[in-house]
């Protein structure tokens, strides 16, 4: 359960980070299962440094995995930020390498609220990877003076501010296996740094009341390959809140995703 005082973090500063929310033996089962599925995606190949490695769906691949979504520390953080009834948007794995981009979305956070929560599995800090945040770049200002920064931008060359994008004033989450980080994806975030960082997230959705919510939700489903595609375990689960969670995009006619 959320404190009023993060959750009011949270939407001031468009993140929040709860330490050691999850123990030893259940970080080292995540491992466990996200290698798993991971080598599984490269058909045994060994692990290419050099390579992003991204698999969705990813949580219901697993025994231990699948369940996150209905644990009370993850459910209650849907319910404390997103609102009752929320939705899930997907459930994500990635390996990165190198940088990350800043990047940060328009227009979600004030039309239909959502949240990411991500679990590192790796000790990460700003030298080695550790997400960076630019708090309150959530919020929408006109003009956005850092509109610069929310698409992603590869060019080596870029310097926004005149600035290496590594240079850039912000906040690096140092995190430990076991820390939660939850975040909007209108907030301007990236990494810089590290070889190999192991991420897992899973994104929940404020469920649409206004025509325009349900017309933003319809847009992002129809633009998106695999946001809102509910996996035929979690729309058949034994679970009512996990059914909760995607029921209503089946009632909207958007196709189950696989598994």
């Amino acid at each position: 359960m959320l404190t009023d005082n993060q959750i009011q973090l949270f939407h001031t500063f468009g993140f929040l980070v709860l330490r050691q929310l999850f123990l030893a033996d259940e970080i080292a089962t995540m491992k466990r299962e996200a290698n798993d599925i991971m080598a599984e995606a490269r058909q045994g190949k060994p692990f290419d440094p050099t390579q992003l490695e991204q698999v969705q769906p990813f949580f219901e691949r697993r025994p231990f995995l699948s369940q996150l979504v209905n644990d009370d520390r993850v459910y209650a953080l849907g319910e404390g930020l997103v609102g009752p009834d929320f939705l899930l948007d997907g459930t994500e794995g990635n390996y990165y390498v190198g940088d990350t981009p800043w990047h940060g979305s328009v227009g979600q956070y004030t039309l239909l609220q959502e949240i990411k929560i991500v679990f590192y599995l790796d000790t990460l800090t700003r030298e080695s990877g550790a997400l960076r945040v630019i708090p309150g770049s959530h919020l929408p200002v006109d003009p956005d003076h850092m509109a610069e920064l929310r698409p992603r931008n590869n060019d080596p060359e870029f310097r926004p501010f005149g600035l290496h994008p590594n240079k850039i004033p912000s906040v690096a989450i140092d995190t430990e296996p076991g820390d939660v980080v939850i975040f909007t994806e209108d907030l301007i975030h990236g990494a810089f740094g590290g070889t190999k960082r192991r991420h897992l997230a899973v994104s929940f959705f404020k469920r649409p009341q206004t025509e325009e919510e349900h017309a933003f939700l319809r847009q992002h489903y129809e633009q998106a390959r695999f946001s809102f595609h509910p996996s035929e375990s979690y729309v058949n689960s034994d679970h009512p809140r996990v059914r909760r969670m995607v029921g209503p995009l089946v009632e909207l006619g958007f196709e189950p995703g696989i598994i």
